[in-house]
């Protein structure tokens, strides 16, 4: 699990390490440059031509000690400081005295020359306000030239805290960031024109990240320790009992892909609770799952309460559909389940419709003692808010935390999924990719999150890490298939390469 950081957080995190612990300003500053200078000698030819833009703070100051690095190994470096700043920072004064001492090229006008690379050290990570009139014009100029775009530690324009443009943006190839990685990169859109991010260690010490303590967090490989553990003296009991109440006339499918990617995450049972008219499919595509199903609303009253007391986890929504009968269902299952629940699709529309109208059921909801996962995407979100779309767009994380309840998970989905049960740290997902933005795939995550809590996961812990091992899944299917051709009915699949890490990392 690694941290990441909003503006305020980085700030602090800097200023503690300065202040509290003692080091200079200076030498973080000179580790910053010889960290850029790395991913230079790594990727771009010393014979390149660069331009380094520059305003007079500390972000300005990590471009110029870059580029006086870079002029000792070869490259030819020009630098143009914008200048509207009034007044440098002390570490941005050392930085142009020795580049002076050096006659170094401080250009008076922006160039109209071409360059291979251009770095933008303007803002950094403070930036608050509207990018306007000089800084605009500068960054639109450098957007339009023909040049490999490196942004020292965030790209000039991007809040670093909610990840929103701030009128204009640099956009950049590469951003190499210091220390920890920073929401606005992460987030979209502020994702979209930082290129490829690259964390470089710094020297901030431990003590200052743990005191500052981020509020978000993300998973790396080494969180799939958190896979539930499997012992050799068990059986299929020892592994839970899934209930997934899904899918319904010409909407097998949805039932399927839940199905199987809850035997692939570890459940030791998989039952399935349909319409009649999907028995034949399911038996043939999943002969292991135990199916309950009903040929009327009748049958399914009668049929459902055993099913429920039967179930260690409870897995609702995937092609249910959105009617009178759906939402019976889901108000049955708050009534009368007790397991730990996930809510996902249909299940999620329904509701959504309940809680508006039921007064019942609102408060069946928020007293649910088994535990509750809700996986909405933004429109669903916005129904069960009555938010609108762009207001929970615009912040992810407040939009997730701000909803979730005691004892409720919301997984807010996105290209950058949010988890967070109301307190923090919360969860930013880092795995997945486009190709996954295909139908079926959310029935997939219901389906692992379901598998995780029959593993004996707590509700937080299986919500991060189904979202995070579906990611990676949908991160494998990707590299072999391609992003164009990834079908959600391959994730399970790819699932079995991640889960296999947990024992055998060897032959991965």
């Amino acid at each position: 699990m690694r941290y990441v950081a909003s503006r305020e957080e980085m700030q602090n995190i800097d200023a503690y390490s300065i202040n509290n612990v003692g080091i200079p300003g200076i030498v973080l500053m000179e580790k910053a440059a010889l960290a850029l200078e790395e991913v230079f000698l790594e990727r771009i030819p010393t014979d390149s031509r660069v331009l380094i833009v520059t305003e007079k703070g500390n972000n300005g100051g990590d471009g110029l000690a870059l580029g006086r690095l870079l002029l000792e190994e070869g490259y030819t470096v020009d630098f143009y400081e914008i200048g509207v700043i009034p007044h440098d920072s002390d570490s941005h004064q050392i930085q142009k005295h020795i580049l002076e001492q050096m006659e170094a090229d401080f250009l008076m006008k922006f160039p109209d020359e071409e360059y291979d690379v251009i770095v933008d050290a303007i803002f950094g990570v403070g930036l608050k306000r509207e990018v306007a009139g000089r800084h605009r014009e500068v960054i639109e100029r450098l957007n339009q030239m023909e040049a490999l775009k490196v942004a020292v530690d965030v790209p000039s324009g991007v809040d670093a805290s909610a990840g929103q443009i701030l009128g204009i943006a640099f956009e950049a190839d590469i951003t190499v960031t210091f220390g920890l990685p920073k929401v606005g990169l992460l987030l979209y859109p502020g994702a979209d024109v930082s290129g490829e991010v690259i964390v470089k260690e710094i020297g901030f010490p431990n003590k200052a990240v743990e005191e500052i303590a981020p509020q978000m967090v993300s998973f790396t490989t080494d969180d799939l320790e958190y896979l539930p553990e499997r012992k050799a003296w068990t059986n299929k009991g020892s592994y839970g009992k899934v209930l997934l109440i899904a899918g319904s006339k010409n909407m097998a499918g949805a039932a399927l892909l839940s199905g199987t990617a809850a035997y692939k995450s570890g459940s030791g049972l998989v039952r399935i609770f349909s319409c009649e008219e999907n028995r034949v499919i399911l038996q043939e595509k999943l002969p292991e799952a135990i199916l309950t199903t009903y040929d009327s609303e009748e049958k399914a009253w009668e049929l459902l309460p055993e099913s429920l007391s039967w179930a260690s986890v409870i897995g609702i929504g995937p092609g249910i559909g959105q009617s009178a009968f759906a939402r019976k269902l889901v108000k049955q299952v708050l009534t009368l389940g007790k397991a730990p629940l996930v809510i996902d699709a249909d299940g999620l529309n329904n509701l959504a419709a309940l809680l508006q109208e039921d007064t019942e059921l609102r408060q069946l909801f928020h007293e649910y003692e088994g535990g509750m996962i809700l996986t909405p995407h933004l429109k669903e979100m916005s129904r069960l808010t009555g938010e609108e779309i762009a207001e929970i767009r615009s912040n992810l994380p407040k939009a997730a935390a701000s909803t979730a309840d005691k004892g409720h998970v919301i997984v807010l989905k996105d290209a950058r999924t949010i988890v967070s049960d109301g307190s923090v740290p919360s969860y930013i997902n880092m795995s997945g990719n486009n190709g996954m933005a295909t139908g079926g795939s959310g029935d997939v995550l219901t389906g692992i999150i379901c598998g995780f809590l029959a593993g004996g996961l707590d509700i937080l812990t299986a919500a991060r890490l189904g979202v995070y091992c579906h990611g990676l899944a949908g991160d494998a299917a990707a590299k072999e298939k391609g992003y164009y051709s990834v079908l959600a009915g391959d994730l399970p699949n790819y699932l079995e390469t991640i889960l296999k890490r947990k024992h055998f990392p060897e032959e991965i």
